[in-house]
């Protein structure tokens, strides 16, 4: 069983993405994550912190996923296949963390400068491989973040549609949209 900080996490951000940000109570995320209230006190001083911390080691986490067996050393298609399989699995086994995502980037909690920092601080990786393609020609001459936004951020709104059911795709059809992205951001 996680640590009781853990399921505090987990649990704040299945609720949020479940019902949004003014739809939770630390009431209930106490329950959920089976602890009493004052416990969640002890890690957090109120919720806000609670949902930033969610927020930044979600963030965290998906790049450490991300990066999984990726070297960003030299921009090759095997790379980009990595980093891009491994976008889409994390993002297939952490719907709650794409819902709660989304709910943040909506919610007043949201600070562009917090985030452009957290980006540069857990993502550098990736931005530095499509630079290092754009700077070498094999990319499209535009900046890394919006190369990385062509390449790996759609996945998130495909991934939803799954999720919901809206979408079914199977790995034939995966192999293709992994073609696509990636002609999507090379120089022609």
């Amino acid at each position: 069983m996680p640590d009781k900080r853990e399921r505090i996490l987990s649990s704040a951000e299945a609720l949020i993405a479940q019902r949004g940000f003014h739809g939770i109570s630390m009431q209930q995320v106490a329950t959920r994550a089976n602890v009493a209230t004052g416990t969640i006190y002890r890690y957090f001083s109120d919720k806000e912190t609670l949902l930033r911390c969610v927020h930044e080691e979600r963030l965290r986490d998906a790049a450490t996923a991300i990066l999984q067996n990726v070297d960003a050393e030299e921009p090759s298609y095997a790379q980009f296949r990595q980093l891009w399989l491994n976008t889409m699995h994390y993002l297939q086994a952490s719907p709650d963390s794409l819902c709660y995502r989304v709910q943040y980037e909506a919610s007043p909690l949201f600070n562009r400068e917090e985030e452009r920092l957290m980006d540069e601080r857990y993502f550098k990786p990736v931005h530095e491989f499509f630079e290092c393609g754009r700077v070498k020609g094999l990319f499209r001459d535009l900046p890394a973040e919006l190369l990385g936004f062509l390449a790996l951020e759609n996945l998130m709104l495909l991934i939803q549609k799954c999720t919901k059911g809206c979408i079914e795709l199977n790995n034939d059809i995966y192999e293709q949209l992994l073609d696509a992205s990636w002609n999507a951001i090379l120089k022609r």
